[in-house]
């Protein structure tokens, strides 16, 4: 039995917290049903202020470097560079959270949680339609399942290439799944795939924001989630939902940039 979590520690939101918590129950056994995954004991969202939403984010990042560091022999001046470079990513949170719909990391406590900024959905226009918020909820509560499915396995890292993980890979499974369940969930739900991107009112502040050049590189690519989504939805009509759950513990089986655009020959290499 999974217990949901909805935390407002901004003690601002009780009405988007039973809001969120209810569009959880609601979405739950789609999402199951869709991807053939288990729920995980438990599934926490957690309502947060910007400033604390950055500062979050930051530790979630923080302890991916210290695994890195951990795991892997790295000269120091690698590891001084990207410090370096996670400073500046610092920096550019405070220009981003306003585009940010949620986001699924590991918590301090090493279980995962999804962090949202009410202020964020706001300006992204999630709190005007229902049918969107529907779908971030779905879209990442998937990230929980994947989360629970590849347990014991490293996806998230700063040194792909020394991990011998593809870097596209890991964002174009990750976001394209998700975002293949949600537009399968919101067509139960709503008769049709919903899409934020075209449907939610963004703000003045979400449009001046998203204008900044470069901003959308500090999170995954918009091909990832399109593409992604239509490498799933190919490989899940040819060969259903068990040869994409078998990538979840296995990262040598994500996809290269070239099966990215070429979903037969990733389904024939996975399906060996």
């Amino acid at each position: 039995m999974t217990r949901f979590v909805v935390l407002d520690d901004t003690r601002r939101h009780p009405e988007l917290s039973e809001q969120i918590f209810t569009t959880l129950h609601i979405v739950a056994p789609h999402v199951v049903e869709t991807t053939g995954l288990p729920l995980p004991p438990e599934v926490r969202f957690r309502l947060l202020t910007p400033t604390a939403w950055r500062h979050v984010s930051r530790e979630s990042r923080e302890r991916v470097l210290q695994r890195d560091i951990t795991d892997l022999d790295l000269p120091p001046e690698k590891i001084n560079a990207l410090r370096g470079a996670l400073k500046v990513t610092d920096l550019f949170t405070a220009l981003i959270w306003p585009l940010i719909l949620g986001q699924t990391v590991k918590g301090s406590d090493g279980d995962t949680q999804t962090i949202l900024a009410p202020r964020a959905l706001h300006h992204t226009g999630l709190l005007a339609d229902d049918q969107c918020l529907h779908q971030m909820v779905a879209h990442e509560l998937v990230h929980h399942l994947q989360a629970e499915a590849r347990a014991g396995t490293v996806w998230h890292t700063f040194f792909p290439a020394e991990r011998q993980i593809s870097k596209e890979g890991v964002s174009t499974v990750l976001e394209g799944h998700a975002s293949w369940v949600d537009q399968q969930v919101t067509t139960r739900l709503v008769g049709r795939p919903v899409d934020h991107h075209q449907q939610a009112p963004r703000s003045w502040r979400y449009r001046l924001h998203a204008s900044i050049p470069g901003i959308r590189r500090l999170g995954p690519s918009r091909a990832a989630y399109q593409q992604g989504a239509r490498l799933i939805a190919h490989t899940v009509q040819a060969h259903g939902t068990d040869l994409i759950n078998r990538v979840w513990k296995d990262t040598a089986l994500l996809p290269t940039a070239r099966e990215i655009a070429d979903p037969d020959a990733w389904c024939r290499r996975i399906a060996v």
